[in-house]
């Protein structure tokens, strides 16, 4: 409890404020933090996950004097045959006096003492009855690596395995009653890389499975919401016929999709709340900037005047539009503030920062652009600029991974660090990036190193033209598949960048199907890679003309490569053999492995090393002062 005061202390140090000073890597990085509140049903309690540097543990507040006390402290455990450090990630209210707690490996429900009731499963997914607030089932995973779910009720620990057609469940849907009544299933060929995605339906808790429809993993599929008590119906999201996800009800009688109940233009729904047979309370969407939109009208109300008091913020609310509201507030230049609102009296109170440690620091506004490819598609973009006067500034260009991915609006510590030290931050929604609708997506099939790096050059030559960017002083950079598209810009447009930076990046596209990654084990990765990037069997040549270890001496500039030793994503072994190509042909490279890290960083001690360094080099080709660095 005495390394918890920690944390405690510093949200009332917050309360009082302080003079903003530039961001230091110490401050971005520390883990001192407190998020995943909720309000419990009765709203006299929220439950809270809290770091205070070095554990994590449960936080319980009471609504009344917002007080946190710890009810469960990480520590290690020996169960079986399995050692591990036991700390909550995830917790669920059950009722007013039960929490369903998820610890990575096993999840259990604890009493708000944090007593244990009982084991509850490998992982929890969520309540299982919809508008039964006090009802103790829950659905859970009982083997998260197969996909298989059941219900449990949390009080008794008993537990109902679903059973369903032969297949991994990535979907499912249920009715009022947390009765399985559809799901969606995947199966792949045993001889071949040929996956089937397949959707099912029962017309009743006691009916036979029947099938309504089945797609080739690659073609868009649509997936089940909910089973409204309306006969023969389904609600689903799909974007069948239009270029972003929206909500359909779908008859299930005549395996037809019908009326869309709520959809967006240019962008997907992403998040439906309060649905039932007829309606839905909220949606969200997330183009360049998140969007609410609330049915409710008291719900409405509501967020209309948190928005008043908060504006120019994201605002997300839960809780009783006429009681407690629990507001997580964040935005570009804030990762959270948490307060409680009581909707009966008007008076909303902080509850906690989400990094108090973050209240002193001075942020960068994160600006929303578009830009003209070269073929006029419209490619959507972030600026962060540094402070000072406006004029041509030094730039790094952050390129996302995946590549089917893509950037938020938001606090971003990477980006903030950057900015802090003097450099703009430029990240480019290139073609391919997920989220901005069906045909952008797949205007990236099958263009790495082409079109999309195109994107990104074009992004780059539209800050130089607008007087944004220092043309000479200009690093790219990237993880995993940005760290492929920083080397590939060095390559493909060797006097654009002054220098380069890749953190886990691909440096062979052709090994990349045959290395010892996860993906290469999964076949529906695998035939997903074939739709995505191509087949190298049909055409080996087509990747060795842009993978970036075929073409190492033509590299200009300075090279930092860095990859975490334990990486299965993308292995070690391409950051060697780039490294050993760009040293045999004499190029100016430096090289950081990290122990004990995969396909990113986990401690705070590698992540101080990973900024220092990244400062030092930048500094160093940019010419651009730097802050002390860390100790």
């Amino acid at each position: 409890m005495r390394g918890f005061s920690v944390l405690i202390c510093a949200i009332a140090a917050l309360m009082h404020g302080a003079l903003a000073a530039p961001l230091t890597i110490d401050q971005a990085v520390n883990p001192l933090s407190t998020y995943s509140l909720s309000l419990s049903p009765d709203g006299k309690h929220i439950v809270a996950i809290g770091n205070n540097g070095t554990n994590t543990g449960l936080l319980l507040y009471d609504t009344e004097t917002l007080t946190p006390r710890l009810v469960f402290e990480g520590r290690r455990v020996t169960e079986g045959y399995w050692s591990f450090h036991k700390t909550p990630i995830a917790v669920t209210w059950v009722d007013n006096d039960l929490l369903a707690v998820d610890y990575g490996i096993e999840a259990e429900s604890v009493l708000l003492d944090g007593k244990k009731v009982a084991d509850i499963g490998q992982a929890v997914i969520g309540k299982a009855e919809l508008g039964s607030p006090h009802s103790p089932n829950l659905l859970v995973y009982t083997d998260r690596e197969d996909g298989d779910i059941g219900l449990v009720n949390a009080r008794t620990g008993a537990m109902k395995k679903f059973s369903y057609p032969r297949g991994k469940a990535i979907k499912w849907a249920f009715d009022k009653q947390g009765e399985l009544r559809a799901v969606t299933l995947v199966n792949s060929a045993f001889w071949n890389d040929v996956s089937k995605v397949s959707n099912w339906y029962k017309r009743s808790a006691a009916a036979e499975w029947e099938k309504l429809a089945e797609f080739a993993i690659s073609e868009d599929y649509w997936v089940p919401l909910f089973v409204p008590d309306a006969p023969d119906t389904l609600v689903i999201s799909s974007r069948s016929g239009r270029d972003t996800y929206a909500i359909f009800s779908y008859d299930t009688k005549h395996h037809v999709i019908g009326e869309m109940m709520a959809g967006h233009p240019t962008q997907d729904i992403l998040e439906v709340n309060g649905i039932d047979q007829t309606s839905f309370d909220q949606v969200s969407t997330r183009g360049l900037k998140p969007q609410q939109v609330w049915f409710n009208s008291a719900w409405h109300a509501v967020q209309q005047a948190i928005d008043q008091a908060l504006p120019l913020r994201f605002n997300e609310i839960t809780g009783n539009p006429k009681g407690m509201v629990l507001v997580h507030s964040s935005s570009d230049i804030d990762p959270g503030l948490w307060y409680l609102a009581d909707m009966s009296t008007g008076q909303m109170r902080l509850v906690t920062a989400t990094r108090p440690k973050l209240a002193d620091a001075d942020m960068r506004p994160m600006e929303t652009l578009t830009y003209d490819a070269a073929d006029g598609l419209k490619i959507p973009a972030f600026l962060t600029r540094p402070a000072g006067k406006p004029g041509r500034t030094p730039l790094v260009v952050l390129i996302h991974g995946g590549p089917m991915a893509r950037d938020y609006w938001g606090w971003n510590a990477e980006v903030q660090i950057l900015a802090a030290h003097g450099y703009a931050v430029f990240q480019p929604q290139f073609r391919g990036s997920a989220g901005f609708g069906r045909r952008f997506q797949e205007a990236g099939f099958g263009q790495w190193g082409l079109a999309m790096q195109d994107d990104i050059t074009a992004g780059v030559e539209y800050l130089i033209k607008q007087g944004i960017a220092d043309p000479k002083r200009i690093c790219i950079a990237g993880a995993s598949y940005g760290g492929y598209a920083a080397l590939w810009g060095l390559i493909k447009t060797p006097d654009l960048y002054r220098c380069g930076v890749s953190f886990a990046g691909v440096s062979d596209i052709e090994y990349m199907f045959h290395d010892s990654s996860d993906r290469t084990g999964n076949k529906v990765t695998r035939e997903l890679m074939l739709t995505h990037i191509g087949d190298a069997r049909l055409n080996k040549e087509q990747f060795d003309q842009v993978s970036p270890l075929k073409h190492a001496g033509r590299i200009k500039a300075p090279v930092l490569l860095m990859h975490g030793e334990d990486d299965v994503r993308v292995p070690i072994a391409h950051g060697i053999k780039m490294k050993k190509a760009l040293e045999a042909q004499q190029k100016n490279v430096q090289w950081l492995t990290f122990e004990e890290e995969g396909h990113g960083l986990y401690y705070v001690r590698n992540e101080i090393t990973y900024y220092n360094t990244l400062l030092e080099f930048l500094d160093k080709y940019m010419g651009v002062p730097g802050a002390q660095p860390s100790p």
